[in-house]
């Protein structure tokens, strides 16, 4: 479900100074709240052929040991959220960014009608929260799901794991330095895994975010809800825009999502700021532009000071 190779990302940073990823030294591991993420549970009977119509990756195919990227459309072939997917024994969790987890909910549940599907919010007991060990195996495949005193844990970008406690079992962060959200944001930047706000919600097809490189769409699966689009736009190969990391350095400010990226030279609109984040005196950026020649290009911030951005990778 994840095709990326986790090792491999580590290895381009490692080749340059100013894309090195930020590693506070640290004799234990890193705890993280995650309060910028949310889960949802999808239980019932109908479970699994509620979220096949609806979500872009082939459900049917997962199992309890692997999670999938997936998103979740409208009609019109749209991101309306981003998701990572965990089977149950019970049914599925999704996770997603909690700005975006009642739309999600309530578009959801207008599907649901005579299917029977229950979905409940965090207030039924899910709780998630991130960990990261100094000795961890950065090589470890992207989603494996294993269970660990009653915890279900994810693997993650950079040996990081996400974590996922239910029936209001409390985390315990034992020996671990606390983490801070923008930390844990700004590594999956770094990554380039696209989580995004509300605001930029229902603004790009699956292709531009690069869901399907992530493994997180099926061609083969059948219907769902904006299926017909982003095909057309996968064989068409009709995707004017993609996802890249960028960096900038002098901002006044953290740059807003949406933010328009416009060619210094020409004024031209390339795109926008997805998800910005600031961390120990690097920003980094996910970038939604337009891709044919961007090597040519010099893009900068539509933020009064014209920033520069450096693109590190797509």
């Amino acid at each position: 479900m994840f095709p990326l190779d986790d090792k491999a990302i580590i290895a381009f940073f490692h080749q340059f100074p100013d894309k090195t990823l930020p590693n506070p030294t640290s004799s234990s591991c890193t705890f993280f709240s995650l309060n910028h993420l949310a889960v949802v549970s999808v239980t019932g009977q109908d479970s699994a052929k509620f979220l096949q119509g609806q979500l872009t990756c082939d459900i049917n195919s997962l199992t309890k040991a692997r999670a999938s990227v997936a998103a979740f459309c409208n009609p019109k072939g749209r991101v309306i959220s981003t998701l990572l997917v965990v089977r149950t024994a019970d049914g599925f969790l999704l996770i997603l960014p909690a700005s975006l987890m009642d739309k999600v909910v309530k578009k959801l549940q207008m599907y649901v009608l005579r299917s029977l599907v229950e979905l409940n919010a965090p207030s039924q007991g899910w709780r998630l929260f991130g960990l990261q060990h100094p000795a961890a195996d950065a090589a470890e495949p992207l989603g494996l799901v294993r269970e660990d005193g009653g915890l279900l844990k994810l693997s993650w970008f950079f040996g990081r794991e996400l974590c996922i406690s239910g029936h209001n079992q409390s985390p315990a962060g034992g020996q671990c330095r606390p983490g801070t959200d923008e930390e844990w944001i700004y590594q999956d930047i770094t990554a380039g895994f696209p989580w995004f706000d509300v605001l930029q919600s229902e603004q790009y097809t699956p292709q531009m975010l690069n869901i399907d490189g992530l493994g997180g769409v099926s061609f083969s699966k059948g219907c769902y809800t904006g299926q017909e689009i982003v095909a057309r736009t996968h064989y068409l190969g009709a995707a004017k825009r993609h996802l890249f990391v960028g960096q900038c350095q002098g901002a006044a400010q953290m740059p807003d999502s949406g933010m328009a990226v416009l060619d210094a030279l020409t004024q031209q609109n390339l795109g926008s700021v997805l998800l910005a984040q600031r961390f120990l005196g690097h920003t980094h950026l996910l970038l939604v532009l337009q891709g044919a020649d961007i090597g040519s290009r010099h893009p900068i911030l539509d933020d009064g000071k014209q920033t520069a951005i450096k693109i590190t990778h797509d």
